[in-house]
């Protein structure tokens, strides 16, 4: 199963192994128009359910700026989704990035909010940072909540901020802090 890098009530976070391709890509095929209105697409020539793609995603996954995991099931190991952690900066700032999906037949089930919880938690407790920022898209509803159970604040607005389905989408920037994060055990 690899590693566990962080374990909760509902999943565990790890990194991939090449060995998670057909159940990652199989779930995120399936996924595919449920993920589509708040993800960019991929590259001109890129197939994103490629073998090239996931094994780029692994070797990228334990990196000094970038952190990829993989949220699995505790009761059986299935893959729910990703969540990674990017744009890392140490120093003085001490801050992330954080993105996540779930698969479309996880939705709605806790396993996502866990999974950002641990992620946190590695953020502050593991990397010794200060503070991750989620950028979400204001009509993203069940995002917005996500952010909000896990103790992210509404921190500003940023017209334009990405480019998703040939459109550059407005987003707000939710951000948690160290300080202020219930769980961080230091």
């Amino acid at each position: 199963m690899g590693k566990t890098l962080q374990k909760g009530r509902h999943v565990l976070l790890r990194f991939p192994r090449l060995s998670d391709c057909d159940e990652f890509q199989s779930l995120r095929r399936e996924s595919g128009k449920f993920l589509e209105p708040w993800e960019p697409a991929p590259p001109e020539g890129i197939d994103p359910y490629s073998c090239a793609a996931f094994t780029r995603f692994c070797a990228s996954a334990d990196g000094e700026r970038v952190k990829r995991f993989l949220a699995c099931r505790t009761k059986d190991g299935a893959i729910v989704g990703s969540i990674t952690l990017s744009e890392i900066v140490y120093g003085c700032f001490q801050s992330a990035y954080i993105g996540y999906w779930v698969g479309e037949r996880y939705a709605r089930r806790g396993y996502i909010s866990d999974g950002v919880t641990l992620a946190i938690r590695y953020a502050f407790d593991i990397l010794d940072l200060h503070r991750v920022e989620a950028n979400i898209q204001p009509d993203n509803i069940a995002s917005l909540a996500l952010a909000k159970k896990c103790g992210f604040r509404k921190e500003g607005f940023s017209p334009g901020y990405l480019k998703i389905a040939g459109r550059w989408r407005d987003h707000e920037r939710w951000t948690i802090l160290r300080d202020r994060s219930p769980g961080v055990t230091r």
